[in-house]
């Protein structure tokens, strides 16, 4: 039976107690904070354990007081137990819990206290969440529901339910049809995937989709089982457990494979793999054939709300059009979604911190206009989100919408080169569009291919370079950005332990594996950096840099004094720099 972990059917109703429990409160100084009450997990539909997550989470509105992390100043304890007062989970630090609970009725109780500092400082605020979420059965419309046939059951919109059932129509809890037959075999996997949306078309399709499952049969099995990818897995790092092999295991439907959406789609396995086999490529189309979008929490869910919501035909009137935009010429530049990720850290970690990915934005041009390169401005008011998030969540639709509209409106544009600094957006244009007679390039690509050479000079400063994942082992470039740094006169470049084709990942892909595993990866690189000595770490991609700051948003002190910086935004730093030492002009006095 397939489960509805994203909860497509509407299964959850939290404030009613419905398969779910929780809160969102805010409160001032000591307060503190404590809820219990009950919530029952229904058997309408499976009398089995269903899956159930227990999470909780809190952060103050200052990062510190008199020098003291406000973190330490929060202690939480969550629990649920059954009717009996038998404990199914207790945690403290809101740690969090996965659970299977059967069918019946449950308590949970909830206590977040305050105390030192904060707790005598009413002017500052603490926000905190709490939730217990079990997961239903999918369930989908028959055969017999006419145009409804093969989707999902809205289970809010009685009315539709019941003008459907008057029709002959029903629905009922799906289940895999090959699984049961050969439960281990990945063919039974996708085909029961890609069975799920096509319910209604017969057994043709099942014989075409099994036969595009061996293909995939046929990849996987170039593996020989030599261990190197997992040796190389930054998930494996630190999810701990036996040594595996990730490629064998995903073959045989273990358990202790990492799990599909737990994958940051580094690369780093299809580096180390001597037969080359492409894991990336075998999780994007798993996951694109997930029912109901992402089985993962996604942490921001407004950004994405927003996202999604451009790729809606209805959200075109809010882009102006070709023939309106100022475009001038055959160079174009795209800034991704640096602003709306700016906006985004601010709104989900309270305090804004240093960060501004926009500056990226700003920095390019002012490269560019030093260089004297007339490069236009194709802006988040010309073309919507490029999708790579979508895409790796393995929502195809949201992104195929995107991607058809910006595609038509840069083929349109009249450009022949398109440049972006954000190395996703770079990856997505270059490898998942088709743009007719049109060169994709990463700024730093762009700079080094026309001759940048500002003759920049600084203080003695010591750097270090972060090779993102989609920039470097997935598209090659590695020089062309420390090219850019060593040309700057007074900048000791040192590499970290990790680098190049071995980098490690910043821990967090597609807005989705943004957990204590991910957080792990991110202190490992951020001791990486401070092994080499540097004062600033430098990176070509906008959520590198994000994700890094992230750790200074959570209040790590450790990593405080290092800086974190985009590269083009380094250079332009040196340029303006560079530009105030020059001394004014003086007026030439002309004779009458």
């Amino acid at each position: 039976t397939i489960i509805d972990f994203s909860d497509a059917n509407n299964h959850q109703n939290p404030s009613e107690g419905d398969n779910a429990a929780g809160n969102t409160v805010t409160f001032a100084g000591g307060e503190g904070y404590t809820s219990s009450g009950t919530f029952t997990v229904s058997g309408e539909y499976s009398d089995e354990a269903l899956p159930t997550d227990v999470t909780c989470e809190y952060r103050a509105s200052e990062r510190k007081i008199d020098g003291v992390n406000t973190a330490t100043m929060l202690s939480s304890t969550m629990s649920v137990t059954d009717n009996s007062g038998k404990v199914l989970a207790s945690f403290t630090g809101c740690e969090g819990a996965e659970i299977n609970l059967v069918p019946g009725n449950y308590n949970y109780e909830y206590t977040l206290v305050a105390s030192g500092a904060l707790a005598l400082n009413d002017s500052i605020t603490t926000e905190t969440t709490y939730s217990v979420r079990a997961f239903q059965p999918l369930l989908l419309w028959d055969d017999n529901s006419g145009a409804h046939a093969g989707k999902v059951v809205d289970l809010t919109n009685s009315t539709m339910i019941a003008m459907i059932q008057a029709d002959g129509g029903a629905y009922s809890v799906t289940d895999n049809p090959s699984y049961h037959v050969n439960p281990k075999a990945l063919d039974a996997k996708l085909t029961y995937a890609m069975f799920i949306p096509c319910l209604t078309f017969g057994a043709v399709v099942i014989v075409l989709l099994r036969s595009m499952a061996r293909g995939y049969e046929f990849e996987m099995n170039k593996c020989y089982g030599c261990d190197l990818c997992d040796d190389a897995c930054p998930v494996r790092l630190f999810n701990g457990g036996d040594k595996l092999n990730i490629i064998y295991n995903s073959w045989n439907n273990e358990d202790d494979g990492v799990p599909l959406y737990s994958c940051l789609t580094c690369t780093a396995c299809t580096n180390a793999c001597p037969q080359l086999v492409n894991y990336d490529s075998y999780v994007d189309i798993r996951r694109s054939l997930i029912v109901g979008g992402p089985a993962a929490e996604i942490p921001h869910t407004v950004l994405q709300a927003v996202l999604a919501a451009e790729a809606e035909e209805a959200s075109n009137d809010d882009f102006i059009p070709v023939e309106e935009y100022p475009i001038s010429s055959n160079v174009g530049y795209y800034p991704g979604c640096v602003d709306y990720l700016d906006q985004e850290m601010v709104f989900s970690h309270v305090n804004e911190g240093e960060m501004n990915l926009g500056d990226s934005t700003t920095s390019a041009f002012t490269l560019f206009e030093e260089m004297g390169h007339d490069v236009s401005y194709l802006g988040r008011d010309f073309l919507k989100c490029c999708g790579h998030d979508q895409k790796w969540q393995g929502l195809t639709e949201v992104f195929d919408k995107l991607k058809a509209y910006n595609q038509k409106k840069i083929e349109a544009s009249g450009i022949d080169t398109l440049v972006s600094s954000c190395a996703e957006c770079f990856r997505t244009f270059a490898r998942d569009y088709e743009l007719e007679g049109v060169k994709v390039m990463h700024t730093t690509e762009y700079l080094i291919e026309n001759g940048f050479d500002m003759q920049l000079s600084t203080d003695a400063t010591t750097v270090t370079y972060h090779d993102p994942c989609r920039l470097g082992r997935q598209m090659g470039i590695y020089d062309e950005p420390r090219e850019l740094i060593n040309a700057v006169e007074g900048v000791d470049l040192v590499e970290m332990e990790h680098h190049g084709e071995d980098a490690m990942c910043c821990g967090v892909s597609s807005m989705m594996s943004c957990n204590e595993n991910a957080r792990a990866l991110r202190v490992a690189r951020m001791e990486e950096i401070k092994s080499t000595g540097a004062d600033t770490m430098l990176t070509s991609c906008p959520k590198c840099v994000s994700h890094f700051e992230c750790l200074k948003f959570e209040g790590d002190e450790r990593y405080e004094d290092i800086e974190i910086l985009d590269v083009v935004s380094f250079l332009a730093r040196e340029v303006n720099a560079k530009k105030s030492e020059l001394p004014a002009a003086v007026p030439t006095e002309v004779e009458a």
